[in-house]
């Protein structure tokens, strides 16, 4: 009962608006032809003398400039690296991935570090190494000092030594 009732009430729904229009054209009144014939005018354009305003700019001062990425220093473009030099393996790695092993004393000091995969490298005075431009300043006999240069978030250049020592084996005083 209450299908029959639905359906009779969608049906009358859909019926009235095709019967209230009687099927005649509509017919455009006196009021509506002007509004077709000023549309049918052309428009010519208005020119108007634009003012030059000045916007004030944009000026950071004592403050991180929102619109830079916040990232470190790229080696290339402090000219640590040199033109066409890619950055290294070992640049890739945090000081905190690297130990040393080994160090040799001679006319030029060499160390050996190692990462924690077992990969070994052979540093001198003046190497990259680690992801914040750290440098080699200083091998002795059982360290290895590196000097880092990296960007705060509000964009000033800082720097620390990190000195990298030998690791004791047990049992050894």
């Amino acid at each position: 009962m209450n299908r029959i009732i639905y359906s009779l009430l969608i049906v009358c729904l859909f019926a009235m608006p095709c019967s209230c229009s009687g099927g005649k054209k509509a017919v455009p009144t006196e009021a509506q032809k002007p509004a077709a014939a000023k549309k049918a005018e052309m428009v010519k354009p208005v020119l108007a003398q634009a003012e030059e305003q000045k916007k004030p700019e944009y000026q950071v001062i004592g403050v991180r400039d929102p619109f830079m990425p916040f990232a470190g220093i790229n080696p290339l473009d402090a000219g640590m690296g040199g033109v066409g030099k890619g950055i290294d393996a070992l640049q890739r790695l945090s000081l905190a991935q690297i130990y040393l092993v080994g160090v040799i004393l001679g006319k030029q000091n060499r160390a050996l570090l190692q990462d924690t995969s077992g990969m070994g490298y052979i540093v001198t005075e003046g190497t990259l190494v680690g992801e914040n431009n750290g440098i080699v300043t200083r091998i002795t006999k059982d360290t290895v000092s590196v000097k880092q240069h990296f960007k705060d978030y509000m964009g000033r250049v800082s720097t620390r030594e990190i000195v990298l020592a030998l690791r004791k084996e047990e049992g050894v005083k």
